[in-house]
């Protein structure tokens, strides 16, 4: 019952990855069951070469219980590599306080390998070594692209951690013992990777949070006026009458390119570079025969006179840019108009 319960809480298409293996045999009639059943793992993205997959099983061949088979074995192999998945995914959301690694270890071996513990025994012989089953656990529960599957070195890692399951005549449970040593290392690994991911993923999005801050605050806006200065060559080249709502319309653009609504200014603080960039953009628009005719600083004179008594008035004042904008636009609107009026001679 148990054993049913587990299957389906970790289901795999077991009918079709034992359709795919009657596939490779059908192929390769030649082969022993063995070669085949390596092939079979490979193929299933299973360890990182066909050898080290054929030795493993032909060393835990002799080790399965009568009634079970190498296919057996390999496809609870392949399960064990979606119980990996699983795990991963519960690592990856889990917190532990001051990020405690002897608490990661528990929690996981308590939450997804106790159950495979007993599962997987009842694929093996009673009557194998303890380190055997420590061995199986690091196997199939290590990466799938692990580069060293040897079993000689995982048994020789193994075989001197574990401690016997007797005392003196007496036979005890070292089911936690061979957990912890067969996965503490995996585990520990997977959580540095998981801390590792955290502190890039954080220093990302403090980058990202930093540069946009600074982006914020290097946002400068200027006098745009190029409306204006395209209004002005118009008129230059074609003589054409410009009415005064395209005048109005050319100017409150320039405007709004530096003031917004809800930041507040002082004239003081952008009258010189109004209207040093209101002259330039007149000037801009000027064909080369009309910028021979006036002088940029004598712009910039009328346009100080007649901000003059504006100037007065809200010098200290802090206002709205829309407010602000209101009240500059007649004043600028009126200085182009004198301008086309008067043939730019002022």
């Amino acid at each position: 019952m148990e054993c049913i319960e587990f299957e389906n809480k970790y289901k795999i298409d077991k009918e079709r990855l034992i359709s795919y293996y009657n596939r490779i045999n059908r192929q390769f009639k030649d082969q022993d069951q063995l070669s085949m059943i390596a092939k079979f793992l490979f193929n299933q993205s299973i360890g990182s070469s066909y050898e080290e997959l054929y030795g493993i099983l032909l060393y835990f061949k002799d080790k399965i219980i009568i009634g079970k088979s190498l296919l057996d074995f390999a496809i609870e192999w392949i399960r064990a590599q979606k119980i990996r998945l699983e795990y991963k995914k519960y690592l990856i959301r889990a917190q532990y306080p001051q990020n405690n690694l002897a608490l990661a270890i528990d929690d996981c071996i308590f939450r997804f390998f106790l159950d495979i513990n007993k599962y997987l025994r009842t694929l093996m012989k009673k009557n194998i070594q303890e380190y055997n089953f420590s061995a199986l656990y690091e196997i199939f529960f290590s990466p799938y692209d692990t580069k060293n599957l040897n079993i000689e070195d995982i048994l020789l890692r193994h075989m001197h951690n574990v401690p016997t399951h007797f005392q003196g005549s007496n036979k005890i449970n070292v089911n936690i013992i061979i957990l912890r040593s067969a996965l503490s290392n995996l585990i520990v690994k997977d959580y540095e990777d998981v801390l590792f991911s955290r502190k890039e993923e954080d220093a990302m999005k403090n980058k990202q949070l930093n540069e946009n801050v600074k982006s914020k605050k290097e946002i400068i806006y200027e006098f745009n006026g190029s409306l204006l200065e395209r209004m002005i060559k118009t008129y230059c080249i074609s003589n054409k009458q410009i009415v005064p709502s395209e005048i109005e319309k050319a100017v409150s653009q320039f405007l709004s390119s530096y003031l917004r609504f809800g930041s507040f200014y002082k004239f003081a603080e952008f009258k010189d570079n109004m209207t040093k960039c209101f002259a330039e953009d007149i000037i801009c628009g000027l064909t080369d025969n009309k910028k021979n005719q006036i002088q940029k600083d004598h712009i910039e004179s009328a346009i100080s006179n007649a901000l003059m008594e504006f100037n007065k008035i809200n010098y200290d004042l802090k206002l709205d840019g829309l407010a602000l904008k209101n009240d500059l636009t007649p004043i600028l609107k009126d200085i182009v108009v004198r301008l086309i009026n008067t043939n730019l001679n002022f």
